[in-house]
C-alpha cells in the first residue's frame, strides 16, 4: 500500500513574518530619519525588535502560542561556543587590519578616558594601558552585553523563527543563504542613511560588505540554532559580537588613512572576510544538523 503524501507546509507563516518584520522595521527607520543624532535612539530600537514583534504576532495568529521558537537553553557546550566566537571573529579581524596598517593599535586618546572612567565608575586605578584595555575586555563582555540588548529583539525573529522556518521549505544552504540576504539588506537603510553620513564614506562599498558578513555570521549561527535547538545561542552571538567589536575592537583603533573605516569596524571589510571564513566552517559542518531539509529540529 502506498503511503498518503505529507501535507505540504504552508509558507503564509513565512511571508506574514516578513511583511509584518518590514513593515515595523519602515516605521523604526521613518522614525529615526526624522530626529537628531541625539534622539533617534526610539526609531532604532524599534529597528531592533522588528523582527521578535514580527515573530510573536505571526505565532499568535497561525498557533495561539510562541512555541517553536527555540527557548530552551540546550547544550551548554552551544552556548560558550556562541560566546567564544563572538570574541575571537572580531579578535581576529582586527589584528590583520593592525598588522596590515589598515587601523592603528591603539588609541591612546579613548584608553586614557577610559582609564580615567573606570577609575570614577567603580574605584579602581589602572596605571598601565594594558590593565585597562583588559578592563575594558571584561567589563564589555559582561556589564557590555545589557548595551547590545537589541541582539535579543532581532534574534527571537531572524533565528528564533526565521531559520527554522525557513528550513521547513529549504535546504541548510538556501536557509543560510537567504537568511543572511534578508538581515544584510535589512541593515541597509541604517548603512544609507546613517552609519555612512555619520562617517563621511560611501554607502555603497559597505552595502556589499555588509551583504558578505551578512552571509557568514548568518551561517554560523544557523549552524548554532539548528544544531542545539535554542535560539540563545543566536542571541548570545550577537550580542557579544556587537559588543566586542564596536565597544572594544573598534574604540581602540585609531584611524590611519581613508580606508579605516571601509575596513575595520562592524560594517568593515575585515569582519566580513573573516566572518565569510566561519561560515564557510560551519557550512561545511552542516551534516550534523539533526534534519538538513523540511522540518528542523526545534525546542520550546
Amino acid at each position: 500500500m502506498t503511503p498518503p503524501l505529507a501535507k505540504p507546509v504552508s509558507r503564509r507563516p513565512l511571508y506574514t513574518f516578513l511583511v509584518l518584520a518590514i513593515t515595523v522595521a519602515a516605521m523604526g527607520y521613518a522614525l529615526a530619519l526624522r530626529m537628531g543624532d541625539e534622539n533617534r535612539a526610539v526609531g532604532i530600537l524599534l529597528v531592533q525588535f522588528a523582527p521578535l514583534l514580527a515573530a510573536f504576532i505571526t505565532k499568535f495568529s497561525f498557533q495561539r502560542n510562541l512555541r517553536g521558537l527555540g527557548w530552551g537553553w540546550g547544550r551548554s557546550r552551544y552556548l560558550f561556543a556562541a560566546y567564544g566566537l563572538a570574541f575571537v571573529i572580531p579578535l581576529l579581524s582586527f589584528i590583520l587590519i593592525w598588522v596590515f596598517g589598515f587601523g592603528g593599535f591603539y588609541d591612546g586618546a579613548f584608553v586614557a578616558q577610559a582609564q580615567t572612567d573606570i577609575a570614577d565608575m567603580f574605584g579602581l586605578e589602572l596605571s598601565s594601558p594594558w590593565g585597562v584595555m583588559i578592563a575594558l575586555l571584561v567589563l564589555g563582555g559582561t556589564i557590555g552585553l545589557l548595551t547590545a540588548f537589541g541582539g535579543i529583539g532581532e534574534e527571537i525573529g531572524w533565528r528564533g523563527f526565521l531559520v527554522p522556518e525557513l528550513s521547513k521549505h529549504l535546504d541548510f544552504t538556501k536557509t543560510a543563504l537567504v537568511s543572511g540576504v534578508i538581515w544584510a539588506v535589512y541593515h541597509w537603510p541604517l548603512l544609507i542613511f546613517l552609519l555612512a553620513p555619520r562617517l563621511g564614506v560611501s554607502p555603497f562599498p559597505m552595502l556589499i560588505i555588509s551583504l558578505v558578513a551578512g552571509i557568514g555570521l548568518s551561517t554560523v549561527m544557523a549552524w548554532l540554532r539548528l544544531r542545539s535547538g535554542s535560539v540563545w545561542t543566536a542571541v548570545i552571538f550577537h550580542m557579544a559580537l556587537n559588543a566586542y567589536t564596536q565597544g572594544f575592537f573598534q574604540n581602540i583603533t585609531y584611524e590611519t588613512s581613508w580606508l579605516t573605516h571601509y575596513v575595520s569596524g562592524e560594517h568593515g571589510l575585515m569582519l566580513a572576510l573573516v566572518s565569510a571564513a566561519s561560515g564557510y566552517w560551519f557550512w561545511r559542518k552542516r551534516a550534523e544538523i539533526p534534519i538538513e531539509s523540511g522540518q528542523a529540529q526545534m525546542s520550546g
